[in-house]
């Protein structure tokens, strides 16, 4: 294994680690693998300004859900809405830290619902095993959509997978 690899995979498996909850909640860690690819094919985006060059572009507020917490500013790159490949999420999401400073909190994959409409769900999709998506949900600007956080550069004491940190606020 390479020393890059090696650093991706210690730095995932200890956020891992510190995400027991998910674990508790049936999320097991079957997919750590792909998810150490995920960090890998991402963590260049811990810099806003590389991840506005690849066409990740800012989309809307903070996001925040009072009782559950935030996941800060989305910022989408169109042509991946609809990907489910660990290594291309549609957007990445950034918090603000005690400085102002956006930093790199989660990635996010963003499906279309096929038929738009929020009270069927046969075309939920499944990544990382048997993680299922979130949603259907409308969200303006996409239209009727199924959601899948991951974060794996903030730890989310809720799980990877759980798409609102308590740890994560909006000004």
């Amino acid at each position: 294994m390479s020393p890059l690899k090696a650093a991706c995979a210690l730095a995932l498996t200890t956020a891992l680690a510190l995400a027991a909850p998910a674990q508790a909640a049936g999320h097991g860690h079957d997919s750590e693998p792909e998810l150490v690819q995920t960090y890998a094919a991402t963590r260049h985006y811990q810099n806003v300004k590389r991840a506005i060059r690849d066409d990740y572009l800012p989309a809307g507020p903070c996001a925040a859900l009072p009782g559950e917490g935030a996941m800060g500013y989305h910022y989408i790159k169109q042509r991946l809405i609809n990907s489910t490949d660990p290594v291309k999420p549609a957007a990445v999401v950034y918090h603000k830290d005690k400085h102002g400073k956006l930093r790199a909190g989660a990635v996010e994959w963003i499906v279309r619902d096929a038929d738009q409409k929020v009270e069927t769900d046969w075309d939920r999709p499944v990544m990382f095993g048997d993680r299922h998506f979130d949603g259907p949900e409308e969200i303006p600007g996409l239209g009727v959509v199924y959601t899948l956080h991951a974060w794996i550069f903030k730890d989310n004491p809720r799980g990877v997978f759980y798409p609102w940190n308590p740890r994560v606020q909006c000004p």
